[in-house]
């Protein structure tokens, strides 16, 4: 017998709920979180993770086909600006569910895009 063939059979598949993969997700989704940290508390490996949060994601975006899907909007509010001092750009402030984005000075549509897709 190969050292491979003795690894090979070494090698043991792990089954997982749907309640601990749900758990392990949302605990890799919070602000800060390290996917291969959160992977090791787990115990699995940081690409499962990964292809675990790539599901998650799928499954609760609505797809183009999809005639039930409701499109999901943000709410804007636009207020007076107030001048800061130091600020002659302006602030760009978005309200989300787990907080709120503040950006400050100039910002183009890639930097704004780059931000809002840190949000998710």
């Amino acid at each position: 017998m190969s050292v491979t063939d003795a690894v090979r059979r070494e090698r043991t598949v792990r089954k997982f709920s749907a309640e601990q993969r749900a758990r392990a997700v949302t605990e890799s989704l919070q602000p800060g979180a390290s996917v291969r940290a959160v992977a090791e508390r787990h115990g699995v490996r940081p690409n499962l993770l990964s292809y675990w949060r790539r599901r998650a994601r799928v499954a609760i975006s609505p797809t183009p086909g999809d005639a039930d899907a409701a499109m999901r909007f943000a709410r804007v509010a636009v207020e007076p600006a107030v001048a800061e001092a130091t600020d002659e750009h302006g602030v760009i402030e978005i309200d989300l569910r787990r907080g709120c984005v503040r950006v400050r000075g100039m910002v183009d549509a890639a930097m704004l895009r780059e931000v809002l897709a840190l949000t998710r």
